[in-house]
């Protein structure tokens, strides 16, 4: 076993493409290792700036020597009616030169007997297997943008300055990008060396270190953490979490240095949502704030160097960020000023969509289906402030401070509401609005605002449907599979009683007189919700067949698919109703035949005790059933629905009823009797779509 270690050293690859690098680049390492049948252990992939990193401690150095069976022609073909080898064997044997004629046998395949070989392959080395895939793996590794350098035609993220490529000590032989492998590599650019050898694991890590370079992200992250501790220690402050900014930070720098710098307080004036972001997005910086939450005059960010014994470091990152400040507090201070209703009127000149019209259009229909959902949910007190909210969500994408910070859309519409004294229905209507925005994203905390958010959601998934915008594959320019999950998620989590029937009839109403929908539209967007839901809920852990389930019983009240789900996993995992699942696909095969033709039950033509029992105990738990479904009381409706577990598999036993009776009233009145079953017990979820094992 040997030592595997492989460094691409490169100009600044940006920071949201280096993960992905390392990991592909690991990923096809060790796929190509397994491929060749070379035994490795602990392969390990890390990055930095200017470099992406592969090494493990043993890796085989070559494959074993191994026979290998060589199919060759069928023996019908191989043979002409004399005997003789036809053109078909003697090509097989030219390209197989270590196989004679007589080395072969004749082996059984499905279509016929073919003829084989067995050959003697000696195993390559794995340096050579590495040479040959490396330069490949590169040139395929998927990264947004590529580039070419000097007057090569090599495409890649960033220029390629050196590449480092050993096994054993030895050099792996290859060539990417114009750049030959060899055994150097280099140190930090200001505070290591340009070039020095290494000849293990050992010595790249110790040598890397002493020249400034932590190859470790994770090593980085915690330099990172200890460091800014150690500054909040000093000023008596807690860090504002910032995990994407903590995530990013440490592909940005070799070796991080980190230095708190201060502002004038007089900026503390300034919103904190525009504040963190000012010194997020411009400064790539951390906030501080005290035990009561409240900002403090510091902030924190990090640098790829050794030391800043001058203090120059923190003196420029105080003098820009004075700049950004001031902006800030002057687009803080314009906006405060301006009229809402003026420039809402400037949406007129903001195009939505071409096909759909301009942002101003989509607030009046945004208004509209608010207004709806609304009333839907009896919210008829509420009526005006969530008018007013969904007339003035997109006003502040005219204000200064989002053409600065587009990420704070709705954000600042919400902080200017509020600096004007209006309600937290209107404010937080409009400052929650865009939530959620992913999978992991933050809910709406108020009514008001969940109902804006699934108008504005719903608003541009019924107009994108309707001039053909649908998502294809894995394209999704507007969005819409991210907004239907949205809606989707707030009428779950939030618990909405809301159909999706009624919320599509909302938003339809409010294109009237608009924009023509085809009449193909409802069915497509409730298709698509519908597979949202499906994905939402085995993202959330339940299995395929439970969510095919509940669903096929009723997908109109999105709010009540968890709980219905988690009623039918009770019983599931308690494997008590088992015997039901399989009794209700048997209901459901034996009455499709003639359900068309079945009538009105009419228990007078029950003849069997079995039949007679069974719907006895139906009838006296039918009402605890339904009564606790029109509850939401779901398990308890299951709990009620155990109770026919055994009755219904005496009925079905072979001494129970014969449905199929050839009487035809006798027939139809017992598949009438199942079907009432039936029905009443897929209220909950179609159990027979659930897979029993």
């Amino acid at each position: 076993m040997a030592e595997l270690l492989i460094e691409i050293g490169i100009e600044e690859v940006p920071a949201r493409m280096l993960a992905k690098a390392v990991r592909e680049l690991a990923d096809g390492i060790k796929k190509t290792l397994s491929q060749a049948d070379i035994k490795f252990e602990n392969l390990q992939a890390s990055g930095a700036p200017r470099q992406l990193l592969i090494y493990a401690a043993d890796v085989q150095e070559k494959q074993q020597d191994r026979e290998e069976t060589v199919m060759g022609p069928p023996v019908r073909i191989a043979f002409d009616a004399d005997g003789n080898p036809t053109r078909a064997l003697q090509g097989f044997l030219k390209r197989n030169t270590a196989l004679k004629q007589e080395d072969l046998k004749r082996v059984s395949q499905p279509k016929g007997e073919i003829l084989a070989g067995t050959v003697f392959v000696k195993g390559k080395k794995t340096k050579d297997i590495l040479a040959e895939a490396v330069p490949g793996l590169l040139a395929r590794l998927s990264f947004p943008k590529k580039m070419k350098w000097g007057s090569g035609d090599a495409l890649f993220v960033r220029p390629v300055r050196n590449i480092l490529a050993l096994l054993g000590g030895k050099v792996i032989p290859f060539e990417f990008a114009g750049v030959q492998s060899g055994n150097a590599t280099f140190g930090h650019r200001f505070h290591g060396k340009a070039r020095f050898e290494v000849d293990s694991i050992e010595s790249y890590l110790k040598l890397k270190e002493e020249n400034a370079v932590i190859v470790s992200s994770e090593q980085r992250v915690a330099m990172i953490k200890e460091q800014i501790d150690r500054h909040l220690k000093r000023v008596g402050g807690k860090l504002v979490e910032d995990p994407g900014l903590m995530r990013e930070l440490p592909e940005l720098v070799e070796v991080p240095y980190v230095v708190c710098g201060e502002f004038n307080p007089e900026f503390l004036e300034i919103p904190r949502e525009i504040l963190i972001t000012s010194l997020r997005e411009h400064q790539k910086s951390f906030c501080v704030e005290d035990e009561s939450g409240q900002l403090m005059p510091y902030f924190l960010s990090v640098a790829s160097t050794v030391q800043d014994d001058k203090g120059l470091i923190k003196k420029g990152n105080e003098w820009v960020l004075k700049a950004r400040l001031w902006d800030a507090h002057f687009f803080w201070g314009s906006d405060r000023k301006k009229d809402f209703e003026t420039m809402r009127a400037k949406l007129k000149n903001l195009v939505f969509q071409v096909k759909i019209g301009d942002y101003y259009q989509k607030t009046e229909r945004i208004e509209k289906i608010a207004s709806s959902v609304a009333d839907h949910l009896g919210l008829q007190q509420d009526q005006k402030d969530i008018r007013y909210a969904a007339r003035h969500c997109k006003t502040d994408l005219f204000s200064e401070l989002v053409f600065e910070f587009p990420e704070l859309q709705g954000v600042v519409g919400g902080l200017l509401l509020e600096e004007k004294g209006k309600s937290a229905t209107v404010y937080k209507g409009v400052y929650e609005h865009y939530l959620p925005m992913s999978m992991e994203d933050d809910m709406p905390t108020e009514t008001s605002s969940s109902i804006v958010s699934i108008a504005d959601k719903m608003d541009t998934l019924v107009g994108c449907f309707a001039v053909g915008l649908k998502p294809t594959g894995t394209k999704d320019p507007y969005a819409l599979r991210r907004a239907a999950q949205g809606v989707i998620r707030v009428l779950m989590e939030r618990d909405l009683p809301l159909k999706l029937s009624d919320l599509l009839n909302c938003v339809l109403s409010a294109y009237e007189g608009t924009l023509s929908i085809p009449e193909e539209t409802p069915r497509e967007i409730e298709a698509f919700m519908i597979d949202r839901m499906r994905y939402i809920l085995k993202r959330k852990g339940y299995s395929y067949d439970l969510v095919e389930a509940v669903l096929a019983a009723d997908s109109e009240r999105i709010d009540l698919l968890i709980p219905r789900a988690d009623a039918v996993k009770t019983q599931v995992d308690r494997g008590n109703f088992i015997s039901l699942f399989r009794n209700l696909k048997r209901m459901k095969n034996v009455i499709q035949d003639e359900e068309d033709r079945l009538v009105e039950l009419d228990e007078s033509l029950f003849e069997d005790p079995i039949e007679k029992e069974l719907w006895s105990l139906f009838t006296e738990l039918q009402t605890t059933i339904t009564d606790a479904i029109d509850n939401c009381a779901y398990n308890d409706a299951m709990d009620a629905m155990a109770g026919l577990v055994d009755p219904v598999e005496a009925y079905f036993s072979p001494d129970g009823v014969f449905v199929n009776a050839e009487d035809e009233k006798v027939r139809l009145n017992r598949k009438a009797m199942l079907k009432i079953m039936r029905d009443t017990l897929g209220l909950v979820a179609d159990l027979t779509c659930l897979e029993v094992k």
